[in-house]
């Protein structure tokens, strides 16, 4: 393919991400914004932010097939104008003074979208450009997605502060139609890798069963599956204690933004400038061995910190960790996996590390709730899993020295 195309498909995908993820942003914090002032119920409101988790487990399990069976422009383009319908559904809903319900739905209608098409993002990245390049081309994008979702997140409090949240969410659907125009415009020669009427002859759960098999007897990809449960063992037992510790160390939760904030920043920091200029081209298996120890690190370190400045630190040090992490996860999928079955390998992945995840916050509840098991006690174990998980991931290292093994995508 010429090298004209495969950039003119790098700036549109970018570009693309760009508006896409402002939008996703900013509609994620009109639609906490709306249900709150509709219900007057906090909790409540928080649910638009527990449906995304949930979705990621209700689709990861399902969407896989259906990915791998539909050409990646129609699969971007697809996702983009159904966010676009959503978003004026949103539009008109709260333009008739419909109640809070409503706004609950269509956010989980949009999260479901939006993660189910996900993996064709990725799937660009594998038939456009040489497998050395993926990790550096997959940090860039994602540091496009950060800075574009926290862009997001203060354009939608500064627009609703100043013109009110009825005229703010008329602003949605602009930002997922231009995004939807872009990816419209993506060539995407490499794509003739896939023959996709082979893919298509086989059932649904044909295909599942097939992506099982294939992520299970894939060495590497069954060593990502390992490592990737060990560590979502602690990721989302994290998200519950950071809350409740820093609660309780800042006496209330008005810290809590600049504790995301601080995350967020540490994720377009590495993602954006490490990640490119020093891990672009070494073992993807090393690269997210090292994040996972970062992570384990700041872990063991939130246990110590007792004031907020000390804890967003911290904060910034986790985002740095879990986005490296994303990175070499999605670097190590676009390496080992062949391009006709990508979207089967991630999800199975992704699935199985999520239901560890679930399962681990279910436990982490209990002990908080039931027990009476302090946060700080807690922090102290949750290293361990992601320190486990990087043996994982630097057995895979190891095995790519000693083995030499084969990129299957060559």
């Amino acid at each position: 393919m010429e090298s004209s195309h495969v950039r003119n498909d790098f700036i549109l995908l970018i570009s693309s991400r760009v508006f896409t993820r402002i939008g996703d942003g900013f509609l994620r914090i009109l639609s906490v914004l709306l249900v709150a002032s509709k219900s007057k119920d906090p909790m409540i409101a928080g649910l638009v932010l527990v449906f995304r988790y949930v979705c990621e487990i209700l689709i990861n399990a399902i969407s896989g097939p259906f990915i791998d069976k539909l050409r990646i422009r129609h699969s971007l383009m697809a996702a983009d104008l159904l966010r676009t319908i959503l978003s004026l559904l949103l539009v008109a809903a709260v333009l008739l003074g419909y109640p809070y319900p409503v706004y609950l739905a269509l956010s989980f209608l949009g999260d479901f979208v939006f993660i189910f098409f996900k993996p064709a993002a990725d799937k660009v990245v594998k038939v456009n450009f040489p497998v050395k390049e993926g990790t550096k081309v997959l940090s860039q994008i994602d540091a496009a997605n950060h800075f574009s979702n926290i862009s997001g997140y203060a354009l939608a409090s500064l627009v609703a502060g100043f013109l009110g949240l009825k005229m703010a969410v008329l602003w949605g659907p602009l930002f997922f139609f231009i995004s939807f125009f872009l990816v419209s415009r993506l060539k995407l020669g490499g794509e003739s890798v896939i023959d996709y009427q082979k893919v298509r002859e086989k059932s649904y759960w044909a295909s599942q069963k097939e992506g099982l098999r294939y992520t299970w007897g894939n060495k590497p990809l069954r060593l990502l599956l390992i490592g990737r449960s060990l560590v979502a063992m602690a990721r989302g037992s994290f998200s519950v204690l950071s809350v409740v510790y820093l609660a309780h160390i800042a006496k209330g939760l008005s810290a809590y933004g600049y504790f995301e904030s601080a995350q967020s920043a540490g994720k377009v920091v590495v993602t954006a400038l490490v990640i490119p200029f020093f891990f672009a081209y070494r073992s993807t298996f090393f690269l997210t061995g090292v994040s996972l120890i970062v992570i384990g690190l700041a872990f063991f370190g939130f246990n110590l910190v007792n004031d907020v400045v000390l804890a967003c630190l911290v904060g910034a040090m986790v985002g740095a960790g879990q986005a490296s992490e994303a990175v070499g996860i999605d670097a190590i999928i676009n390496r080992y996996s062949e391009a006709h079955i990508q979207g089967r390998a991630k999800s199975t992945t992704s699935f199985v590390s999520r239901i560890f995840g679930l399962t681990a916050i279910a436990v982490v509840y209990l002990l908080v709730t039931t027990f009476q098991v302090s946060a700080r006690t807690l922090f102290g174990w949750l290293g361990i899993f992601p320190l486990l998980g990087a043996v994982v991931f630097f057995m895979g290292w190891q095995a790519e020295k000693e083995e030499g093994i084969k990129n299957l995508s060559q």
